[in-house]
């Protein structure tokens, strides 16, 4: 009996539109399934690939299989399947590679569209048809990139979304980026409060985004739970959520998109000053939310921040903060963080500020508030006096460009214009977000008198973010620490040391005067912190 020919069908398509389109995978396979039928060919297997022709045969995973599958069968004499010799390679030089991985291996290679013939014509042919599909991809590659290149400078991202937004038809605009819920809110929230200092770290901000169960957009059709610090760092960089275009790979410079911005131009460029050194950034994976004070609670006796880790015992695991510095008495003398945390929340659950006080200096904040937002138009009038200096400096710099002929001096030139447009922008964006949105200071003035005024009911319900703010908005300094006799005296922040001062209850005709002075300096406290918020 005759043992029929073993064949392996290889199908591949480039991209998600021709799997659903005329040239998708079940059509090739459909046709080479008639082709080794016709032949009298058995199919062993199919082996299907979702991959560019260009480049090394083996980065594709299908091929880097069959390739496989062909050494484990050694003795078994093979046919592989194209239906179009486009599928073999579009690359002249790793289509004669991978002719040869199979020629070693001794495998037939059959095409429905071309004859293979092992003949000096055969093979100049081949090559020619190879060097032809090479030049067809690079043709197509480069009307892509123009097209791309040309929607950029139009405002509009056409490339996969970023997390936040999703591409959808747009009868205006074509396919437009549209905000996405709840991821948008999510780095919405993550962005300003990196900007803001509620997250003063990188890790901060990772852990919130853990928190929120945010995931991004899928790798490889999957999705991951884990949230790393490189994810962090290019949401924390990308302009486009400020509602702005570039791609200076493609020379695009800085542009307004079409695009729902997600935060202001100011707020993106906050992150990066912060993100450039201005402000100092750590990124450590050792902050836990089992440690609330590590970094703020200081040892007694040197006076420098105590470090806190778990330890392993033969009775389980414990909990320490302990002193790491050098010359310190109290260097390495574990202390239970159970035992610390409890005299912490003593000293929270003592500060209790009188309602009277605080309604009071909310009204004096609230007046302040409003006075500065009157002020806003005299702010406006220098933006405007800036954006006409800046419009002078670059028709300026655009005469000197035509006058010059060093190409040294053009590329200085031309990065002073870049820089000087996108300060533009930025100072347009200022104007236009100002007036737009609806800055809600009471909402944030309620959160935070509501943590001011009960810090220990706060610091027990909230996650590890909100446990950070209470340090900054209760206290003025960090507290020491003794093993022996607990906690140093806690110096409280301005408003709640005025808030401990004054009984307006007593006396409010005698009092009220030098609690409007104190309250001056209160506001200055409260209306940065306020602004940190960014609610």
């Amino acid at each position: 009996m005759e043992t029929k020919t073993k064949a392996l069908i290889y199908c591949r398509v480039s991209s998600v539109t021709q799997k659903i389109q005329g040239h998708g995978l079940e059509s090739q396979e459909h046709r080479c399934r008639e082709y080794a039928m016709s032949k009298g060919y058995e199919v062993e297997k199919v082996f299907q690939d979702s991959f560019s022709g260009g480049g090394d045969f083996m980065n594709r995973p299908a091929m880097s299989e069959l390739l496989k599958h062909v050494d484990a069968k050694a003795h078994v004499s093979y046919v592989v399947v194209f239906d179009d010799l486009k599928r073999f390679a579009r690359d002249v030089q790793f289509h004669l590679k991978l002719r040869s991985a199979f020629k070693v291996r001794n495998v037939k290679v059959e095409c429905l569209n071309y004859n293979f013939e092992d003949t000096p014509e055969g093979d100049f042919i081949e090559v020619i048809f190879a060097a032809h599909g090479e030049l067809e991809r690079k043709q197509n590659r480069r009307q892509v990139i123009q097209k791309q290149k040309a929607r950029l400078e139009r405002g509009y991202w056409p490339f996969y979304h970023p997390p936040g937004y999703i591409s959808l038809k747009n009868q205006q605009h074509g396919q437009l980026l549209t905000i996405d819920e709840p991821n948008a809110s999510i780095i919405r929230e993550a962005l300003e409060g990196f900007a803001s200092g509620r997250f003063q770290e990188q890790m901060d901000v990772k852990n919130f985004l853990q928190s929120k169960d945010f995931y991004g957009n899928p790798t490889h059709g999957k999705r991951t739970k884990y949230v790393h610090l490189g994810q962090v760092k290019r949401l924390l960089v990308r302009v486009i959520y400020a509602g702005y275009i570039e791609y200076p790979d493609w020379e695009v410079s800085r542009r307004k998109g079409h695009h729902e911005a997600l935060i202001s131009l100011e707020t993106h460029e906050k992150i990066m000053e912060r993100l450039n050194g201005k402000m100092r950034i750590f990124s450590r994976d050792d902050t836990r939310a089992d440690f609330p004070l590590r970094g703020f609670v200081q040892c007694d006796g040197c006076h420098k921040n105590l470090t806190a880790s778990w330890s392993t015992g033969s009775n389980g695991r414990f909990a320490y903060y302990r002193c790491i510095s050098k010359d310190c008495i109290e260097k390495n003398k574990s202390i239970n963080r159970d035992k610390m945390h409890q005299d912490f929340i003593e000293i929270l659950s003592k500060i209790k500020p009188k309602q009277q006080t605080l309604n009071l200096t909310r009204e004096i904040l609230l007046d302040m508030w409003n006075e500065l937002a009157k002020n806003f138009g005299a702010e406006r009038v220098k933006i405007e006096q800036r954006l006409a200096c800046i419009e002078r400096d670059i028709n300026s710099i655009v005469k000197r460009i035509e006058a010059t002929k060093s190409n040294k001096m053009v590329e200085i030139y031309e990065k002073q214009i870049e820089d000087l447009s996108n300060e533009e922008l930025a100072l347009k964006d200022k104007i236009t977000s100002t007036e737009s949105k609806e800055i809600n200071f009471g909402t944030a003035l309620d959160f935070v008198f509501d943590v001011l005024k009960n810090p220990y009911k706060v610091w027990e319900d909230g996650d590890l973010n909100l446990k950070r703010l209470i340090l900054k908005l209760v206290f003025h300094t960090n507290i020491s620490y003794s093993k022996n006799s607990g906690f140093g005296t806690a110096i409280l922040s301005l408003p709640l040391r005025v808030f401990e001062t004054f009984d307006v209850s007593i006396s409010m005709d005698v009092e009220v005067a030098r609690i409007e002075l104190a309250c001056n300096r209160v506001a200055r406290v409260s209306l940065q912190s306020v602004e940190r918020l960014k609610i």
